[in-house]
């Protein structure tokens, strides 16, 4: 069988990363090429409700299909109505870059001519093209194991760095919200919350960074989700400091603003640390040993970047030390100030 997909004008792709907020960016150099090579097709992605606000305005993405995994597996009439709609979208091509079982089930139910998607898997059998790549391995940056998708599709130009499109009306409003923090640039973002999906460096210690920026002079803020606020309150408390936080006031497109109006950001490797990446911001990004979640997988993509990591292997987080990290923004921000 020719692997290579024959696509008319008329036809849609449908592309499916539905898991996290920095697995969807990671995604965004497939779906940008993909479009590139066939702008005459319409190319739509399917992403988790929570994550598809990364994909508006991209000029790359003709529709987004945003998905309630909750109740996508808990609710029936959801599950009608979610294939229901599969069915009447008339996608002619699925490529499942990370294949969930029950969307990879779905994309079969509804009958989309080709569905591509890993051969590894035992819900491979929902596809009936395969790709045979281990993401376990871990040889690869996670872009790269989206863009290997690109062998069933004709050649051409490819791009290889996320991006994300911001408003100026975005920008503005992330300015009103930093001036009403008191925030003028340069300053420095601290993230210390995760979505738990990797080891991460203690959240004390972003308060003790928080502490040593402040008397160095540095603008430091620090950002997380509402669920948070109690982390953050009751870290800021242990450290005695009274920090400016924006936890719990910023949506996913809003924090993305705020980031991109950072000179730095500092954080595990967790969405809003790609993300800040995705708008070109520098980022001192910290990262286990462990192959499965470093840097040559999940590292930001980008140029002007740092990562820190523990001495050895069998280190843990904890042992990277705050001085570290602080020597490292402050190099950052000196760098910076110097390109200006």
């Amino acid at each position: 069988m020719n692997r290579l997909i024959d696509l008319e004008p008329s036809d849609k792709i449908i592309v499916c990363r539905t898991d996290r907020i920095g697995d969807l960016i990671l995604a965004v150099p497939f779906i940008e090429t993909l479009k590139t090579r066939y702008p005459g097709v319409s190319v739509e992605v399917m992403a988790s409700d929570y994550a598809a606000p990364i994909l508006k305005y991209n000029p790359y993405v003709d529709a987004v299909f945003s998905i309630d995994h909750a109740l996508l597996k808990a609710d029936v009439n959801y599950r009608k109505s979610f294939l229901k709609r599969l069915r009447e979208s008339g996608y002619r091509v699925a490529a499942a870059l990370y294949p969930e079982r029950h969307i990879s089930f779905f994309l079969w139910k509804a009958a989309v001519p080709v569905r591509i998607g890993s051969g590894r898997r035992l819900h491979s059998i929902f596809f009936n093209r395969h790709l045979y790549h281990s993401r376990n391995a871990a040889e690869k940056h996670e872009s790269e194991y989206n863009l290997d998708f690109l062998e069933f599709f004709k050649s051409g130009p490819l791009i290889k760095e996320p991006r994300l499109y911001l408003k100026p009306e975005e920008i503005k409003s992330a300015q009103a919200l930093l001036t009403s923090k008191g925030i003028e640039p340069p300053f420095v973002v601290l993230h210390p919350g995760t979505g738990g999906s990797t080891e991460t460096w203690p959240p004390d210690n972003f308060f003790a960074l928080y502490s040593d920026l402040q008397k160095a002079g540095v603008q430091t803020l620090l950002t997380g989700s509402k669920a948070e606020i109690p982390m953050i309150t009751d870290g800021a408390r242990r450290a005695g400091i009274e920090p400016v936080s924006l936890a719990g006031e910023t949506d996913l497109r809003s924090l993305a603003a705020v980031l991109s109006l950072a000179d730095v950001v500092v954080a595990n490797s967790t969405g809003p640390l790609h993300l800040a990446a995705a708008t070109g911001t520098r980022v001192v990004g910290l990262y286990p040993q462990r192959r499965v979640m470093a840097p040559l997988r999940w590292g930001p993509i980008g140029t002007g970047h740092c990562i820190i990591q523990p001495e050895r292997p069998a280190m843990g987080m904890n042992t990277i030390a705050v001085d570290k990290v602080r020597s490292a923004v402050l190099a950052k921000l000196k760098e910076l100030s110097t390109a200006r």
